[in-house]
């Protein structure tokens, strides 16, 4: 009898716990908790009066902004910096908050985001079948009052939502966003030489690539040799935010204000305005930043400006020349490129015969003086070079009997000049 009721209790109790397995100890399912979470998650980003401002930054360099809207019908608008047209027209698609091993973050139509991870690189550039390595699929890590973190599913791009104010909103909605832009770029077009001056009274040039998204202080250090402090930045309503911030010495600042009334920029340090001057040439030589800044001069086959009159006739002589000759030849780009640290200097003269281009290349080692003077030595050349030896001669006696300076000339281009003979001189694009 003893056994037969032990058998019973046992019993019961093996049942009882086998009933309490089927509820959680939360009181909830974990389908039941994940779908409340993503209703959560949804109230938090449609829920922002005034939407939110994010950025990323793509391994390739770079910073990109966006300026986010999320409604209830899983619609999302966005703007950004990623062109002209999106700081201008605002992106409508959609988006969905899913569960990806986490709640994620899906924008599941193309977006301004989905720019820089086009696998075409005839869209936006970047890498073939990988675009910038950035991600449109986003795992929530971590959710506070007024900022969602994230990270991309596919390249671990790095997100953070920060809820916009309402003048950051009507910013991007009125238009005055893209505005900005353009004087912004339109100034730097403007007035390409600008430095920061500091209390060591030294002249850091200030370089700001609006096309690599690169802000870089160029100075000269006790020894005279060239120093850079870089970083990728974007674009966002008070002017440019660093990726990194920049220290010079004792002064440090991550972001670069645009005085949109005075139409100049200025940094903060210790609340203290320093307003970014403007030059009328480069702070360093040019001299000093080949290598560095570039390393080619490009001369192009038609006049350009900054070429006397001595320069001009010969290049029009060669091409002649190199179109009446056997080869009926027509002279295309040619570049001068430069490796410093082998103190050598390519002449490649690309030319076109029935629609096909071919390379000329004329290597030449140099030596420079702390002045800037360049000394060039023809070295042996062969093939297309051989040529069209003559055709060139004209260029060629210039480079191997003159001595050449080299400076900017109206902001962009890079001139060479000859120092017996002042009235030779080109310029070229620098690359």
């Amino acid at each position: 009898m003893r056994t037969h009721i032990l058998y019973i209790l046992v019993l019961a109790c093996l049942l009882s716990c086998r009933k309490d397995k089927t509820t959680s100890i939360f009181g909830e399912t974990p389908d039941q908790r994940l779908e409340k979470a993503l209703a959560d998650y949804k109230s938090r980003l449609t829920g922002a009066a005034y939407g939110w401002k994010t950025a990323v930054f793509p391994p390739a360099g770079g910073g990109y902004s966006f300026f986010m809207t999320f409604d209830t019908a899983g619609r999302v608008t966005m703007y950004g910096d990623v062109t002209a047209d999106a700081a201008t027209t605002p992106e409508n698609s959609t988006y969905r908050l899913k569960a990806v091993q986490r709640p994620s973050l899906l924008f599941d139509t193309y977006t301004y985001l989905h720019l820089l991870a086009d696998p075409d690189p005839n869209v936006y550039g970047g890498v073939t079948g990988q675009g910038y390595y950035v991600d449109f699929e986003y795992a929530i890590d971590s959710v506070a009052t007024d900022s969602i973190k994230l990270t991309g599913i596919t390249y671990g791009t790095k997100m953070i939502f920060v809820k916009a104010t309402k003048a950051e909103h009507d910013a991007y909605t009125s238009g005055q966003f893209s505005d900005q832009l353009t004087n912004i770029q339109n100034f730097i077009a403007d007035f390409p030489w600008q430095y920061l001056q500091f209390a060591d009274g030294k002249k850091l040039q200030v370089s700001i690539n609006t096309a690599t998204k690169n802000f870089t202080l160029i100075y000269l250090d006790a020894d005279g040799k060239v120093q850079l402090l870089s970083t990728a930045f974007y674009f966002s309503t008070d002017g440019l935010y660093l990726q990194t911030p920049i220290t010079y010495g004792s002064y440090t600042f991550n972001e670069v204000f645009w005085d949109a009334d005075n139409q100049v920029f200025y940094i903060k340090i210790n609340g203290a305005r320093i307003d970014v001057q403007v030059a009328d040439n480069s702070i360093i030589p040019m001299h000093q930043l080949l290598g560095v800044s570039f390393t080619s001069i490009v001369v192009p086959p038609q006049s350009i400006p900054g070429w006397s009159a001595d320069f001009t006739t010969m290049w029009k002589s060669i091409a002649a020349s190199l179109k009446s000759g056997n080869y009926g030849l027509t002279l295309y780009y040619t570049y001068f490129t430069f490796d410093v640290s082998q103190q050598v200097m390519k002449l490649d003269v690309y030319i076109i015969q029935n629609n096909r281009l071919y390379l000329a290349e004329y290597p030449y080692t140099y030596t420079k003086t702390t002045d800037g003077v360049f000394d060039f030595t023809e070295q042996a050349y062969q093939g297309n070079a051989g040529l069209i030896a003559t055709d060139m001669a004209p260029l060629r006696n210039r480079l191997r009997n003159d001595h050449f300076t080299m400076d900017f000339y109206a902001g962009t281009l890079g001139q060479l000049k000859s120092v017996e003979n002042t009235g030779f001189y080109f310029t070229g694009y620098l690359e």
